[in-house]
């Protein structure tokens, strides 16, 4: 089984980015090539790229100093351009605007990110604990370039930021997946709306994920999401170890929120509750119309005693092979297009643990990472 790296990060930011960027050089360089190579495919050249990173700089600069003094270091450190790497952190803008265009090119064959996430209030628990768990759905190239972070700043409430592990892609400063001190965790999930790109240059994707895992109050880890407009839509499932969990479908302009049903909710990659707009990513990727649903099947039958052995029944689903809960590539595609499940992500909200795979969780294992180290149970989840 390979081992997924862990980078353990401090309180400083320029410090954090020169840690990330000289550990992760390679790996960041395979990134920027990776996604130049997949907005390629989508008709976008390398200088325009160039130039929507160059204004995204100025924008994450703007919105968050520290974020964009923890790029610097990443780019100092690795002797990456500091473009490049603001062209990897606001990845998500780019390529959403790029797949916005893709996706009403309907003779065209289109791959998007498509992951499957899920939480589990403590009464759905086999263990009684708060639980998040996503597939990470998306480019497969990307795989082995993945890492987990651990960030220890020693804050406390009213003085600080809290620490949090989290899950991210070599290069970029947020993580889309983690849990902090406070027992706030995150998920994520890709959406195409009708809006995206509509409402100009926002607060990037990943800008928001940092700044939900530096919270110490759930509203707190709120205000990210739905304080203001974002420029592309997105699906943020957000708990806390107390026993909550909210999953919020955010286009442009607008949000709608999904509260667990006998503590079990789902979503996958289309809009379910935001009717204001419309979803286009079911023309983009129409496997998300049952992944959803199917695991939603395979958890709601064992509400009460959900633990690890269920939630990897769920997602290893194979239904629908290789465009399943389960992905795996497409042969059939150009190969900057071929999607798989990258990693599997279990959070357990109470231990402060998060879980991750190494590639689809049929071929690979659960590896447990702690916020404190030796703090995981041998019985977790």
């Amino acid at each position: 089984m390979s081992a997924l790296p862990i980078l353990e990060l401090g309180p400083d930011p320029r410090e954090r980015g020169r840690v990330h960027g000289e550990s992760l050089a390679d790996a960041v360089r395979a990134n920027v090539e990776t996604y130049l190579a997949r907005f390629a495919e989508a008709g976008a050249s390398r200088s325009d790229v160039m130039q929507q990173a160059e204004a995204w700089l100025g924008c994450i600069r703007r919105e968050n100093v520290e974020y964009a003094e923890e790029m610097e270091g990443i780019a100092e450190a690795s002797n990456i351009p500091l473009v490049e790497v603001a062209m990897l952190n606001a990845r998500y803008e780019i390529t959403y605007l790029a797949f916005g265009s893709e996706a009403s090119a309907v003779n065209q064959k289109l791959e998007q990110e498509g992951c499957t996430s899920f939480g589990l209030m403590p009464e759905a628990s086999a263990s009684g604990h708060t639980l998040l768990c996503q597939n990470w759905d998306w480019l497969q190239q990307v795989r082995g370039r993945t890492f987990i972070q651990r960030v220890t700043r020693g804050g406390a409430p009213g003085n600080g930021k809290p620490d949090f592990i989290g899950f991210s892609e070599a290069g970029i400063v947020g993580s889309k997946m983690g849990v902090n001190a406070a027992g706030i965790g995150l998920c994520v999930n890709g959406l195409v709306s009708g809006e995206d790109g509509t409402t100009g240059m926002r607060k990037p994707f990943h800008v928001r994920c940092r700044e939900i895992l530096d919270a110490w109050r759930f509203d707190q880890a709120l205000l990210p999401i739905v304080q203001t407009d974002r420029t592309a839509s997105s699906n943020f499932l957000i708990g806390h170890a107390d026993g909550e969990i909210i999953d919020i479908e955010a286009t442009p302009r607008h949000c709608a929120y999904i509260h667990p049903t006998d503590g079990l909710v789902v979503h996958a990659n289309h809009l379910v509750r935001e009717n204001r707009t419309t979803s286009e990513m079911e023309r983009i990727a129409p496997n998300s119309l049952y992944r959803g649903a199917r695991v939603d099947r395979h958890l709601r039958r064992d509400i009460g005693k959900i633990g690890l052995p269920e939630i990897k029944a769920a997602i290893t689903d194979h239904f629908s092979w290789p465009a399943a809960v389960c992905r795996h590539a497409d042969e059939a595609l150009p190969r900057a297009k071929r999607v798989i499940t990258v990693a599997a992500i279990v959070i357990d909200l109470n231990e402060r643990v998060l879980y991750a795979t190494d590639g689809p969780p049929c071929e690979a294992e659960l590896q447990a990472f702690p916020l404190e180290p030796g703090a995981v149970r041998s019985d977790a989840a």
